[in-house]
């Protein structure tokens, strides 16, 4: 089996599927080395796939150190990260794993003793600082170089002959690819036109938001991480650059939402008739919609022994992975972004 990773920010867990020795490689990038605590676990794990029953074990570190080291090194940690998955060549069966750690999905122990499941692994890292700080960190740096300005409003945007011109109150950009991440209103606002037969915007809207996009084909090289920092209002914006001349704007608002209003507004997306493709549309009640993750379901399927944990994504297209983060995958941070990242590279 090859190596994988993932990596959740929201908990205190980065799981590693693979041998050992890659755990170590890991942390050596970082000038690290591990003198790990390790031992089974009191479950095992079992492969449906090849019918054979896996040890579980757990690396478990108190070193705050090893963390520190890792905070102040986050551009180095992504660097690793996507230089691992371009030459980890996963096939399909394995691609399609997820890890879920007890820490951020609430699932207790007793539960993943009793499971046979399709995704495995044989070690964790489990730290005792959080990595919320580690985001947070991510994003300064970021800022700090210019590729992100925050609360920035779009005022206009103009398609011209090989590239995209964006006014914001910050200045003109611009860009060879545009991937618009925007609330409807927004999009009507800045595309100048009255594109969309909406109902009147609401102040109880939840985080409604269309993905639009000029290209047809999903762009490579490309990386978007939605920063877990509330923006004061619906027109406040932020805009991400990339070197590969990608220009990502993004909205985030939150608050309640109106079932029959989303209705409403879903209806008149499907007559939506502009240059534009739309790849989804992303909140909660119309994820609900697209995957049947409600009640006693999650990702579409009903919770069994058997698919407790791919239950949690439903099947993805190759054409619909353009985006990558909360909005695309309510709920899966960082951890979302590195597991699409392979269907990117």
């Amino acid at each position: 089996m090859k190596n994988n990773l993932t990596f959740n920010s929201g908990a205190t867990t980065i799981a590693f599927m693979g041998k050992n020795e890659f755990v170590y490689k890991f942390f050596e990038n970082f000038g690290i080395k591990l003198n790990f605590k390790e031992h089974n676990s009191a479950f095992d794990i079992i492969d449906i796939q090849n019918n054979k029953i896996l040890n579980f074990k757990k690396i478990i570190t108190s070193n705050e150190k090893i963390f520190e080291k890792i905070y102040h090194n986050p551009l180095m940690l992504m660097k690793f990260l996507f230089d691992f998955l371009k030459v980890s060549n996963l096939n399909e069966y394995e691609k399609n794993y997820l890890i879920i750690s007890p820490q951020s999905s609430k699932v207790p122990f007793e539960i993943f003793k009793k499971l046979s499941y399709d995704y495995y692994f044989s070690t964790w890292a489990i730290f005792k600082e959080g990595f919320r700080n580690l985001i947070e960190s991510i994003e300064e740096r970021i800022i700090k170089s210019g590729e992100i300005l925050k609360e920035c409003e779009v005022v206009k945007i103009k398609k011209l002959s090989n590239y995209f011109e964006i006014e914001t109150t910050n200045g003109i950009y611009k860009a060879k690819n545009l991937v618009l991440n925007l609330d409807p209103w927004n999009v009507n606002r800045i595309l100048g036109k009255n594109l969309l037969k909406l109902p009147n915007e609401n102040n109880l809207w939840h985080a409604l938001v269309l993905y639009l996009t000029w290209k047809v084909k999903p762009l490579k090289n490309y990386y978007y991480l939605i920063l877990d920092r509330n923006l004061k209002t619906i027109h406040a914006p932020f805009v991400s650059f990339f070197e590969n001349g990608t220009i990502t704007i993004s909205s985030h608002y939150k608050n309640y939402y109106n079932e029959k209003e989303i209705d409403s507004l879903l209806n008149a997306l499907k007559s939506m008739n502009i240059e534009f493709q739309l790849i989804t549309i992303a909140d909660s009640k119309s994820f609900e919609k697209y995957t049947g993750r409600y009640k006693g379901y999650v990702g579409g399927f009903e919770i069994s022994y058997m698919n407790l944990i791919r239950a949690f994504f439903r099947g993805l297209k190759k054409e619909e992975i353009y985006f990558m983060g909360d909005y695309y995958l309510p709920g899966q941070s960082l951890s979302s972004a590195i597991i699409r990242a392979k269907w990117l590279l």
